[in-house]
């Protein structure tokens, strides 16, 4: 499992162009530092940039330094924290409930489909669920050793959270950590203030402050209310204000976040939290992992911003609660067994399917079916061994629980073997970078016009800055030598010996983060409808040329 991890993890993962707008930001920031050498100011597109705090940028710079400004350097960081973070998940399993709940825990951490979704993306949300993980990681491990320094390190790793995404994570993990205190208290004050004292809770905010609140300090004496109004904008108004009233959606925006983004094991997590909700009813047993849960959940419930991604960081607490109960779990009734046995099978079935429908979909070679066929094997092989040779196994019944990680895994390597790398025969803006940086060797001072919203990884891959929503017909009229990427009809027939590329750009909407939908526009394009794409011409009228 662990081999198979690791080269899910790293097939591929910088085969692609840089991807939508949060990943253009960090990649075009970091490409800004190393150009001025200034890794304090952070700007996109030469304006500045203040949403978040710097720690992600500097991963990659390091990364980048070591590696080269690429998309291999600045997405390994990425990649080596989503499996740090998969292995602090199965040492916080092993530490409380033992070996098979640790390997199931690793298994569904690892496979989660929001979680692998960033498990190598530039933008701060794996570093975040990283030094998120860590920061409790090392609070249980001080918790369950009684070793003070495992408090003192935790601090640090919440410092560096925050140090990630902003402050308020000091809120949300300083409440899980009080609630799951409370919780195995029995919520008995003297019990509960016992064990908070073990904590030193004034030094441990104080570590924290001084690593994680030394950005807002410096930023706030450097730029002052320039930088505040971005702070005030990006923390407090986006958790407090919206203009719609509470209502229903927001109570179950969450729930269907986990519906999908926990799958193969949701369903599975599902029928465990309410069983042990209703049923068994043993919070204590699993206070940290509730606790964890219940922290995030009603925060991010009431705050008005919603935003998928913000639940990442309670994927562990669902790995938790869910390894734990299908190891110890027995269905006593034959309601109970069907509901336990479909939750199971449906992963499944559905890891079979869309294995299946990707590779015949996308035209991949036949031998693409050999990973769905490999994946029954693996999971029936066990089954066979019991009956033909060791009838007390219970690897049937470790097969079972892995079977959801199996047939995801085996969907998850066709995508990133097969469909991954086929995408960017339609994806030409790094295309269009080399003809202006290494082809034409255009000055970077010149900057680049156009016509359209921003195309965001455009700065990056043109290394300068990107006009964008220019007026073609003022761009014609400059005196002085101009780049512009323009619509291909907007192109007089004057300026058609100055076109240095011509190709199609997709422009369905205004962001590749709408994967699905870009999916089908490739399809779409495969078959010879371009409607998701607009042509663009690169027209750079030198001086001299009329």
């Amino acid at each position: 499992m662990l081999l198979l991890t690791i080269f899910l993890y790293m097939v591929n993962f910088s085969v692609n162009d840089i991807w939508t707008e949060n990943e253009s930001f960090y990649a075009e920031a970091v490409r800004e530092m190393m150009e001025s050498g200034n890794y304090l100011d952070i700007n996109f597109n030469y304006e500045p940039r203040f949403n978040k705090p710097p720690l992600t940028y500097w991963l990659i710079i390091v990364s980048s330094k070591l590696f080269g400004l690429n998309e291999f350097g600045i997405r390994l960081p990425f990649a080596i924290l989503s499996f740090g973070t998969i292995l602090l998940v199965w040492g916080m399993a092993r530490m409380l409930y033992g070996e098979k709940t640790a390997l199931l825990a690793f298994a569904m951490q690892a496979i989660s489909i929001q979680y692998i979704s960033l498990k190598a993306y530039a933008s701060p949300e794996t570093p975040l669920a990283f030094f998120f993980t860590l920061t409790l990681y090392l609070f249980l491990k001080g918790h369950l050793s009684g070793k003070a320094v495992y408090y003192s390190l935790s601090a640090v790793a919440l410092g560096l959270t925050v140090l990630t995404k902003g402050y308020p994570y000091m809120i949300i993990i300083g409440g899980i950590i009080l609630f799951f205190l409370m919780m195995e208290s029995g919520f008995k004050p003297k019990v509960f203030l016992g064990e908070l004292k073990k904590i030193r809770p004034v030094s441990f905010v104080v570590i924290a402050a001084c690593i994680g609140l030394s950005w807002v300090l410096f930023m706030t004496l450097r730029y002052g209310s320039a930088y505040l109004e971005v702070l005030d904008r990006e923390t407090f108004n986006r958790a407090m204000t919206s203009d719609k009233p509470f209502g229903l959606e927001d109570l179950v925006f969450y729930p269907y976040v986990i519906l999908w983004g926990f799958y193969p094991y949701s369903l599975i997590f599902i029928y465990a939290f309410f069983n042990s909700l209703f049923v068994h009813r043993n919070f204590k047993e699993n206070a940290f992992a509730f606790s964890w849960f219940a922290v995030m959940f009603v925060v991010f419930t009431v705050a008005k911003g919603k935003i998928p991604t913000y639940f990442i960081q309670a994927n562990p607490a669902l790995v938790l609660i869910t390894a734990t109960f299908l190891v110890t779990y027995k269905p006593v009734t034959k309601f109970a067994s069907a509901l336990w046995n479909l939750a199971v099978i449906i992963p499944v079935v559905v890891g079979i399917v869309i294995g299946v429908m990707i590779t015949w979909l996308f035209n991949l070679p036949a031998y693409y079916y050999l990973f769905t066929v490999v994946a029954v094997l693996l999971t029936g092989l066990p089954f066979i061994v019991r009956k033909i040779i060791s009838p007390d196994s219970d690897m049937p019944l470790l097969a079972r629980q892995l079977s959801p990680f199996v047939f995801t895994l085996n969907v998850l390597l066709v995508f990133s073997i097969g469909i991954l790398p086929l995408l960017e025969k339609r994806r030409p803006i790094d295309e269009v970078g080399r003809i202006i940086n290494e082809e034409y060797r255009i000055p970077s001072n010149v900057p680049l016009y156009l016509d359209s919203f921003m195309i965001h990884n455009l700065p990056f891959y043109a290394e300068r800055k990107v006009i964008f929503d220019a007026v073609p017909e003022d761009v014609f009229t400059m005196s002085e030598p101009y780049l512009a990427l323009l619509h291909s009809e907007k192109v007089p027939d004057s300026l058609k010996s100055s076109v240095i590329w011509k190709g199609d750009i997709y422009r369905k909407i205004s962001s590749e983060s709408r994967f699905m939908i870009l999916l089908g526009s490739y399809l779409e394009a495969e078959k010879g409808d371009m409607s998701g794409f607009e042509k663009f011409s690169l027209v750079y009228k030198r001086l001299g040329m009329k």
